[in-house]
């Protein structure tokens, strides 16, 4: 039987199973399993696959199916509340990390053209591995996980020049690069015009049609022609194939088929997102790796750490607590997907040697088998750097100066002002309670007061010492913690409980097994998503069958008491 597209892929998903189900019994994501898959697998492993160039084909649709998700879970509005640390911030890391690495490049004996790859290349990090780790845990909406996306796009944006730029780097000295600019500009300005005309004017109305006949099939081809098509165009455009799927996501996500499109991409997305994990390990050489261990270990090792260094310090100058920014910052620590694809036009260009970009594949790839151990350590790691670091103690002074709570007493303080957060404290203003917020979020801090100057809403951690003692938590009768965050709330539950004893605290939960961790911390009550979610469901369909209501509290009481939602 000759070797076909479907033996590979036969061989990939037979090694997977038990590489995956091993790292999974070690207590490790099953993305580390499909980056050791491709590295058993590949030409310079055990060599079962030879011609990659197929599996690349299926890797880089899973890519755009990853992206176009992204796109569509991480809307224009969310962009615009990070807009700030995003574009300015993104600018900033870069231009930063472009500027250190070029500079220790050019002092360890590389020529600037090397130097000005070296920096391009590791400034960029992984979207499609960040946000896969991000949505694993349902984080992408946590604040770090939204600077990290909102950053990771600036980048992606900004890998479109840097590839235009290669060819200059190539070219003879007097070279004039102008053209290859003015190309690439050219090139933006076309996508950005069809991205405005289709998402304004073209897709809402096309999707209604579609939605119209009632067909799960012509929906779904649709959109997967949408994701693939727009994504073929920009990269016949010259520009990134991920992009263009990214762009087509955020264009849909503006219409009211957001989340039908979100839920009927799903099962290719899984299916093909692996197919690029393994594509990354196959990239891997070995040999090379071995013979080079020492050095590549001190590179995969430094440059996690200083583009963690950079990145936090960007994200905390945008007035970000030192926890968010440093879980951005690691979030943010390894090489990305982009890196790969400049690392390869520069050799072809003969801009880097080929053992500069063996280096630099095999380097990169440890950066990402690295991720999931970096965002697993970093809630816990974060609140550490919070503690030691001074810088942030006297911001929170700062900002504790600023808090005007002096006068109040028996308030609730509330952790967090989000969707939840905000509808407590209406609850408690309708009912005339006094009660203070804190919120991580500048924007949202900003808005809120834009619209009511006597809000009493404040930019401050929860888990700083010296902001809860200015928002008078030895006065207050109770805390309600609000944010999705759960280190975070375990910190601020750790640090409220030692400051006032007798406090009320009441938290919530994303998950059934993080009910018990945050009672121990010292919660009182942990509102249980899942539990109420389904208690609540479960109420309803009773009351649709007749039961009368007594019966019914009756029975979900006996569910709340065991405090979580494992019952059964």
């Amino acid at each position: 039987m000759p070797h076909t597209i479907l033996t590979d892929i036969l061989i990939i998903f037979a090694v997977a199973v038990p590489v995956v189900y091993f790292f999974h019994r070690v207590k490790l994501p099953p993305i580390v399993g499909l980056l050791v898959t491709g590295f058993i697998i590949g030409p310079s492993g055990l060599g079962f696959i030879q011609d990659t160039e197929r599996i690349n084909l299926l890797a880089e649709i899973g890519v755009a199916l990853l992206v176009f998700s992204l796109g569509l879970e991480f809307s224009l509005k969310h962009f615009g509340e990070i807009k700030k640390v995003a574009l300015l911030g993104g600018a900033l890391q870069i231009t930063l990390t472009i500027a250190v690495v070029c500079g220790l490049s050019l002092w360890t004996g590389f020529t600037w053209h090397e130097g000005l790859f070296l920096g391009c290349a590791l400034s960029l990090s992984s979207t499609a591995i960040v946000y896969y780790l991000l949505a694993q845990k349902r984080l992408v909406d946590s604040p770090h996980g939204r600077i990290a996306i909102g950053i990771l796009i600036f980048q992606d944006m900004s890998a479109i020049p840097m590839i235009a730029l290669l060819p200059i780097l190539a070219a003879p000295l007097g070279f004039s690069g102008s053209p290859v600019i003015f190309y690439a500009l050219l090139k933006a300005a076309a996508v950005i015009g069809i991205f405005i005309l289709g998402g304004w004017f073209v897709l809402p109305p096309l999707l209604h049609q579609i939605t119209l006949t009632r067909s799960k099939e012509l929906f779904l081809i649709s959109i997967l022609v949408m994701a693939l098509g727009f994504g073929y165009f920009t990269s016949w455009l010259g520009l990134s194939f991920a992009l263009g799927a990214f762009l087509s996501g955020l264009m849909v996500a503006e219409t009211d088929f957001r989340f039908h499109a979100l839920s009927e991409i799903a099962p290719f997305r899984y299916c093909f997102n692996g197919l690029f994990f393994v594509s990354i390990g196959m990239l891997v050489h070995p040999a090379f790796l071995l013979s080079h261990w020492w050095i590549l270990l001190l590179i995969a090792l430094a440059l996690p750490l200083g583009k963690t260094l950079i990145t936090s310090i960007v994200v905390f100058l945008f007035r970000y607590p030192m926890s968010v920014s440093v879980m951005a910052g690691l979030a943010l620590s390894q090489v990305g997907e982009f890196s790969f694809l400049i690392a390869l036009i520069a050799r072809g260009a003969g801009i880097i040697s080929q053992e500069l970009y063996d280096f630099t594949i095999n380097a990169a790839f440890i950066t990402i088998l690295l991720t999931p151990v970096f965002m697993a350590i970093s809630p816990k790691l974060s609140v550490f750097i919070d503690r030691i670091i001074p810088i942030q103690r006297i911001r929170c002074e700062k900002r504790g100066a600023e808090i005007e709570a002096g006068h109040l007493k028996d308030h609730v303080i509330i952790c967090g002002f989000g969707p939840l957060g905000s509808s407590v404290g209406r609850i408690l203003e309708q009912a005339g309670r006094k009660y203070l917020v804190l919120e991580l979020n500048p924007a949202t801090v900003k808005k809120l007061k834009s619209k009511d100057a006597e809000r009493p809403v404040y930019l401050g951690d929860g888990a700083s010492e010296e902001i809860l003692y200015k928002s008078g938590i030895e006065r207050a009768s109770a805390l309600a913690i609000t944010a999705p965050d759960y280190m975070n709330s375990m910190a601020i539950i750790t640090q409220a409980r030692s400051m006032n004893p007798g406090i009320r605290i009441i938290t919530r939960a994303k998950f059934r097994n993080q009910v018990e961790d945050l009672y121990s911390a010292g919660a009182d009550i942990v509102i249980s998503e899942e539990l109420e979610a389904g208690v609540e469901m479960g109420r309803y369909i009773l009351l649709h069958m007749g039961m009368d209501e007594t019966t019914i509290d009756q029975y979900i009481q006996t569910i709340r008491s065991f405090g979580s939602a494992d019952f059964f």
